[in-house]
């Protein structure tokens, strides 16, 4: 009987991500980080993080910082699926696992791979014109320890990655809500 319920719950979550899945990003002046690290997060750290960015940012960018104290696969896989979220701040093992579907974008043309190894992996990139996805390597993560906003925070978890989740609104605006991390 446990195993028809369950069927029925990862069935209901994915009818129910399917349907998300069309609602696009958030406002267009607006980068949304998602938080979530297995270990946990202190209390604290959005709202440190939050404060920061809009201090660096505003009034160019509003910026919306989620980030979750307990670690829910099921509530990361509705994040993902959903698409309201420009970055995601995870653990190595998520962002590896979402990027062999595509769920994250290559940052090459923006950092240097080279400067950021534990973010260099191979994943999943759309190719116009085929169904199938591609997969290559690619720099898709910064670790969260080398940005010192996090290091300012006193988090800075080696195994944590930021990662630009495929429905951002705005790479550009992405890219400058990490940059802004890094100073």
């Amino acid at each position: 009987m446990r195993g028809k319920w369950k069927g029925a719950s990862i069935a209901t979550l994915l009818l129910l991500m399917a349907l998300i899945s069309g609602c696009g990003g958030s406002d267009e002046n607006t980068v949304t980080l998602f938080l979530m690290d297995q270990a946990g997060i202190p209390s604290t750290i959005g709202e440190t993080l939050e404060k920061g960015l809009k201090e660096k940012l505003a009034p160019d960018l509003k910026v919306e910082v989620n980030a979750m104290g307990l670690y829910n696969i099921q509530k990361l896989m509705v994040e993902y699926a959903a698409g309201m979220n420009d970055i995601m701040i995870l653990s190595k093992e998520d962002v590896i696992n979402y990027g062999k579907n595509g769920a994250n974008l290559p940052l090459d043309e923006y950092f240097s791979p080279a400067d950021y190894p534990e973010g260099v992996f191979e994943g999943g990139i759309e190719v116009e014109g085929e169904d199938e996805l591609k997969m290559e390597k690619h720099l898709y993560g910064i670790p969260a320890s080398e940005l010192k906003m996090f290091k300012d925070a006193g988090f800075a978890p080696e195994e944590l990655l930021i990662t630009v989740a495929v429905s951002t609104d705005s790479m550009e605006q992405s890219v400058a809500a990490i940059k802004a991390m890094m100073e």
